[in-house]
């Protein structure tokens, strides 16, 4: 059963000659439980096409559908209904607040789904330990390095437990331990919980852990594997 399906997915930007298409053409029905790697060089409209399917960019043309739903991108309340309940997201340059601490980031997003906060602790406490950085949970996220701020994020997107994640270069400022450690705990909410996950990346090794692997090239696919 698909669980994400995009019908003929245009992006452009600009006008007449100055037209750049960031996403032409795209379709794809994506099946509850896949893990998949995105993949493709800089500028072919990988992390677009993943914010279109977060409901964070709208297409310039074409059909989104979630669990059979159409997603109309005008409803701005309907678009934020669907990132607060079924989509979690680690972005590529973290989005965390710098002047609350790794503990309070990690618990935010439960706090606009009404989650009482001895259960937002308690989850965000979790993935904290999984991701060998509770010690870190009083510090400010000034106080931490690149690849602390990378945990940091993707506990925020774990701790929210959402049936879909989708995932911008999530391991980029790791090493390969870490990287190898992240995609374990990706690939266990795949197979244990049945979690959708889409990841954009560059990185072989990341996409070693997908069932599948879509290479795009100038805003197509350019390979399915």
């Amino acid at each position: 059963m698909s669980i994400l399906d995009l019908r003929n997915i245009y992006k452009t930007y600009g006008k007449g000659d100055n037209e750049v298409i960031a996403v032409d053409g795209i379709s794809i029905k994506v099946d509850k439980g896949d893990i998949i790697a995105i993949m493709g060089p800089s500028g072919c409209g990988k992390s677009t096409l993943l914010n279109i399917l977060g409901c964070i960019d709208t297409p310039s043309q074409g059909e989104y559908y979630i669990d059979d739903f159409q997603v109309d991108f005008k409803k701005l309340n309907q678009l934020s209904k669907i990132r607060n309940e079924k989509i979690s997201f680690i972005f590529q340059n973290f989005a965390l607040i710098k002047d609350l601490s790794v503990l309070e980031n990690v618990m935010l997003p439960l706090k606009f789904r009404g989650i009482a906060r001895k259960e937002r602790v308690n989850k965000a406490i979790k993935y904290l330990n999984e991701l060998d950085i509770f010690n870190l949970k009083n510090k400010s996220i000034r106080q931490l390095s690149g690849g602390q701020q990378q945990r940091v994020a993707i506990a925020r997107a774990l701790t929210q437990e959402s049936e879909i994640i989708l995932a911008d270069e999530p391991t980029g400022a790791l090493d390969q331990e870490n990287s190898i450690k992240i995609m374990k705990i990706l690939q266990e909410l795949n197979q244990k919980h049945n979690k959708t996950i889409l990841v954009v990346t560059h990185d072989n090794l990341v996409a070693r852990f997908c069932n599948k692997t879509l290479k795009m090239k100038d805003g197509k696919w350019d390979s399915i594997k």
